[in-house]
């Protein structure tokens, strides 16, 4: 087998491999087929040319990994930063494996044979066929795992790092060979994976402290509705113990036929009780404290706050988890309301539906919203981890999180099996 045959079939069968990859792993992010088929089109032609004009092996040695780079980027969707990440990722991790091939090879057979190409090619192939296997159970936990952050700056850096990883194999296969080769190599691609570890790691770390924080404000809620319930329970028992003061004022003003006094009495009774009140939306007495703390404060701010919660008796997800859930539906809700000028509304609803339990949150907000490859993304800063939980925990449990708006009304849906 030629160099030029063993590049021309090496390169359609990376191509193939890297686009794959993107695919599997972005799926979401391809509206047409054009998107899928027009950059695969564009690179195997540019190759056909190069194998036929005797240029292609070189041109590849140095520049063929960026044949992704043009269609790819222009069709696919997505912020350019993680773009740029994602080709430098697919050109690490396939240009690995031909290289440990290609040096590998060198150790049996001298380079410039035709069976060095011939055994270039098998471990080639043998090891995309592993690596296609892990691509396809794997990529997409992992790139969810690492897309969980989207603040630029980082990704600036990750990409820069990606690209130093890319730029350091070149380096190594081009003063290296053999043993030395080898263990550049291996190196090299040790030190992207502790990159993309660190990106993973970062990232699972700050969404636990966003967690843990939530988790704090609905300790703190839970503990301001109880501290209402006890108050509301201590004023009763006083009411009670007065009792009998209260119908001696009462009777004394019967015994007068003051009507006037009485229902004027009995008013001022009634205001002491209302005052006091406390709306149970559901038998689960964290999920109650919840709802009672955004009805509280959504009172506050002037938000029409609507809540329907039939909650089974035994449910599959803990009531933490269930509590992340609602408070960042409800966080994200009031938040959105604040800066409307208009009505403003909240609208939950909780319930059985099959076998699955729903949330519904609908509420009012100005009508603008910053999307990512179609979905809705939060436009705090820093990117906000509130949808990033929601999805987190909904995904444990088999469930969907599923978003729709206008011009005036935002609605989140979850469904979780029950």
């Amino acid at each position: 087998m030629s160099i030029d045959t063993a590049f021309l079939f090496l390169t359609f069968i990376t191509l193939l491999i890297n686009y794959t990859t993107m695919f599997l792993t972005f799926s979401f992010r391809y509206s047409k087929t054009i998107s899928i088929c027009a950059p695969i089109v564009f690179s195997i032609a540019v190759h056909i040319v190069l194998y036929l004009t005797g240029t292609q092996a070189s041109f590849y040695r140095f520049w063929g990994g960026f044949i992704h780079f043009p269609l790819f980027f222009l069709l696919s969707k997505g912020e350019a930063l993680k773009k740029v990440f994602v080709v430098f990722f697919v050109m690490v991790c396939t240009g690995f494996q031909l290289a440990i091939a290609s040096a590998v090879s060198g150790l049996f057979v001298p380079a410039d044979s035709n069976e060095f190409w011939l055994l270039v090619f098998i471990i080639g192939v043998v090891f995309y066929a592993v690596y296609l296997a892990l691509v396809r159970k794997y990529a997409r936990r992992f790139f969810n795992l690492l897309f969980i952050s989207g603040n630029k700056r980082e990704w600036a850096l990750y990409s820069l790092g990606a690209a130093f990883s890319y730029f350091a194999m070149t380096v190594a296969i081009s003063v290296s060979s053999g043993l030395e080769r080898i263990a550049l190599l291996l190196f090299a691609f040790w030190s992207f994976c502790i990159l993309c570890f660190a990106i993973i790691n970062t990232h699972k770390k700050a969404m636990k402290t966003a967690e843990a924080e939530f988790a704090s404000g609905i300790i703190s809620s839970g503990r301001d509705h109880y501290q209402k319930m006890n108050e509301m329970h201590e004023q009763l028992r006083i009411m009670r113990h007065d009792y009998k003061y209260h119908m001696a004022v009462i009777d004394e003003f019967a015994a007068n036929n003051d009507i006037t006094g009485i229902a004027r009495y009995l008013s001022t009774m009634r205001e002491q009780f209302v005052e006091n009140e406390a709306q149970d939306y559901c038998s689960n007495t964290v999920v109650n404290a919840l709802l009672s703390h955004y009805a509280e404060r959504c009172g506050r701010d002037g938000i029409e706050f609507r809540a329907s919660a039939a909650l089974p008796n035994a449910l599959a997800i803990p009531d933490y988890e269930l509590c992340i859930i609602l408070g960042n539906l409800l966080e994200n809700a009031v938040e959105a309301c604040g800066k409307t000028l208009k009505r403003k509304f909240i609208d939950l609803q909780i319930g059985p539906l099959g076998e699955q339990l729903a949330l519904l949150a609908r509420n009012s907000f100005d009508g603008k919203v910053g999307t990512e490859d179609g979905k809705a993304v939060s436009a705090k800063k820093e990117g906000g981890y509130g949808l990033k939980s929601i999805e987190a925990v909904v995904a444990r449990y088999g469930g969907e999180l599923t978003i729709e708006w206008n011009d005036e009304t935002f609605t989140a849906g979850v469904t979780i099996k029950l």
